[in-house]
């Protein structure tokens, strides 16, 4: 890690109770975020650092601490509570950054939350595991029986393609952006981002525009024939957001759950001979997946309506605020040998989804694709195993979402 000077509030004077005044997004976090996660526990609770943007931010990471914050109406969403020193860290469309989930507090939230949750509804959910299964039988089928391949161009990102790309009514034609933009727009790289973002925008308003136009039996085309408790539709800029989020969130996380469950199996072989031995013991190793791998390292900002204190630190009204469900997950004081990957871990109350009014709409979906791509690998591909150390694997650079970009394989 680099150390940086320590970060100062909007005002200028020195912030306080800041117990870790480096900066973790270098090359060392990427590489290995949970070494930087096991040093912040070992120092505090929640602490002073300066994001990619180079605005001061409190970045919390004690289990405890970041399901508090999780739940805590103090700390919104909505940008009109930031501070002078916020800068946002994405480079993305004006459109992205309003009349979105990640960014509205109740009660616009909650209304917004609503139609969310018909797109995610658990009949619908259970509905999509017959065509999840064929998508993931025609994937390894296409593998062929013995070779190598990239298990993430192979499996792990086509398979949540497919299913998002069904959700909402999209040709397989006009899917293959998909990993790009969000590769893209959640990268550090903040003018190609920009170009992602606006590429992705125009995207979904031509989808939009057609499905006005051509109904179908699809997310879009509900959300558009569907009234809010007031007989209110949603706007064009709030279909587009919810369109986002289920690209975004839909796609990117679970590229990652995919690809690195698949990896801590072959990184631990007991591990894996054990889950062969007893598939019964699968939905289990999901949730310890989640806790062990969570993609979503970082929840999307929020800032201080007033002050508080979290973490034995005092938060000043218009912080910002970035909660670690990550560190979380691998925090000592809840999770006994936090960084052994175990079937049999009692009471795995991850945050992975995070908790509160902000939790993950897609979990269920999420662990549906992982249960059926795991158990399909486990029968089909006896004989898989990595072809790179794991320290070796390469990791997108970034921090809200991290996943491998490639997993080198044989089979």
């Amino acid at each position: 890690m680099t150390e940086t000077t320590e970060p100062t509030t909007a005002a200028g004077e020195k912030a306080e109770g800041c117990p870790f005044a480096r900066m973790p997004f270098d090359d060392t976090y990427h590489a290995d975020p949970y070494a930087t996660y096991a040093l912040m526990h070992r120092e505090g609770k929640a602490h002073r650092i300066e994001t990619p943007a180079g605005a001061p931010s409190w970045y919390v990471t004690g289990y405890e601490e970041v399901r508090q914050g999780l739940g805590d109406k103090r700390l919104v969403r909505n940008i009109k509570h930031a501070n002078p020193a916020y800068r946002d860290n994405l480079a993305v469309p004006s459109a992205f950054l309003s009349n979105t989930l990640a960014s509205e507090d109740p009660p616009n939230h909650t209304r917004l939350r609503k139609f969310m949750n018909r797109a995610f509804a658990i009949r619908r959910i259970r509905a999509l595991r017959p065509r999840i299964e064929e998508i993931t039988e025609q994937l390894i089928d296409a593998m062929g029986e013995t070779g190598e391949t990239d298990l993430i161009a192979a499996l792990a990102a086509p398979l949540p393609i497919a299913v998002i790309g069904d959700m909402l009514g999209v040709p397989e034609e006009d899917r293959g952006n998909f990993a790009y933009w969000s590769d893209t727009i959640l990268s550090l790289d903040r003018a190609a981002s920009q170009e992602a973002g606006e590429s992705m925008l125009a995207f979904l308003q031509e989808l939009i525009a057609k499905r006005r136009a051509e109904p179908g039996d699809d997310v879009v085309s509900e959300w558009i024939a569907t009234r809010d408790d007031d007989g209110n539709e949603l706007t064009e800029e709030e279909l587009v957001g919810l369109g986002f989020m289920i690209l975004l969130g839909g796609y990117d996380t679970t590229v990652g759950m995919i690809g690195g469950s698949v990896m801590a199996l072959l990184d631990n072989p007991e591990r894996l001979a054990e889950l062969r031995e007893n598939p019964e013991k699968l939905p289990d190793a999901v949730e310890e997946f989640l806790r062990y791998y969570g993609t979503a390292h970082t929840s999307a900002r929020r800032f201080a309506a007033e002050d508080l204190e979290l973490g034995g630190t005092t938060l000043r009204a218009g912080d910002q605020v970035m909660l670690c469900m990550a560190a979380a997950d691998r925090d000592p004081e809840r999770f006994e040998d936090p960084d052994v990957l175990s079937f049999d871990r009692p009471e795995n109350h991850h945050v992975a989804f995070g908790y509160g009014p902000h939790y993950c709409p897609g979990s269920e979906l999420a662990r549906l694709e992982m249960s059926v791509a795991l158990e399909a690998v486990l029968r089909r591909l006896p004989g898989l195993a990595l072809t790179t150390p794991v320290k070796d694997i390469p990791w997108r650079r970034a921090y809200l979402i991290r996943i491998p970009t490639s997993i080198p394989v044989s089979y």
